[in-house]
């Protein structure tokens, strides 16, 4: 019963997640081996929290350059990246630049090519104008020419036929 009634008198103090017990009474009769013991134990823990914040703040430290270094790397590939973007930008506007001169010329030499197109079709119907004007004048020189031939053939015969009256008579 007495460890109860100790438990009763004495009041939970949180320090981190540690409790520590205190007397409820405040103190007013306090047991120096308790204290001693609690001052200890406060002594042990202080130094250990104090060893766990060193090792803390030098894991913070090794992390922090660490994070350093990461960001200066990172830093440098971002200016890598950045420039090799802009001279692919530069690249694109050149190539947009003379794909589009491109663009243009072609379209000028269609344009050309349709303008002579044009030019060469009514040429080409000048030109059979002109070769169904001759075909026509050849069949004429032909029909003309057979004519001409029957004319030669009947004048033949004629001077064949007037020969032979022209030979009676020089017999007679």
């Amino acid at each position: 019963m007495r460890g109860k009634e100790q438990r009763q008198t004495m009041k939970k103090i949180y320090i981190g997640k540690t409790a520590l017990k205190v007397p409820r009474n405040g103190g007013k009769h306090p047991k120096k081996s308790s204290l001693l013991e609690q001052k200890e134990d406060l002594r042990k823990r202080l130094s250990y929290t104090t060893h766990k914040l060193e090792l803390l703040q030098s894991e913070f430290d090794s992390t922090r350059q660490y994070l350093e270094t990461e960001l200066r790397r990172a830093q440098e590939e971002l200016d890598k990246f950045t420039d090799k973007l802009r001279r692919i930008q530069s690249s694109y506007s050149a190539l947009q630049r003379i794909n589009q001169d491109l663009e243009e010329k072609i379209h000028r030499d269609s344009q050309h090519h349709e303008d002579e197109k044009r030019a060469l079709s009514r040429e080409i119907i000048v030109l059979n104008n002109h070769l169904m004007e001759t075909k026509l004048t050849i069949e004429k020189l032909q029909e003309d020419n057979e004519l001409y031939r029957k004319d030669c053939n009947l004048a033949v015969q004629l001077l064949q036929c007037n020969k032979s009256l022209y030979s009676a008579q020089l017999s007679e």
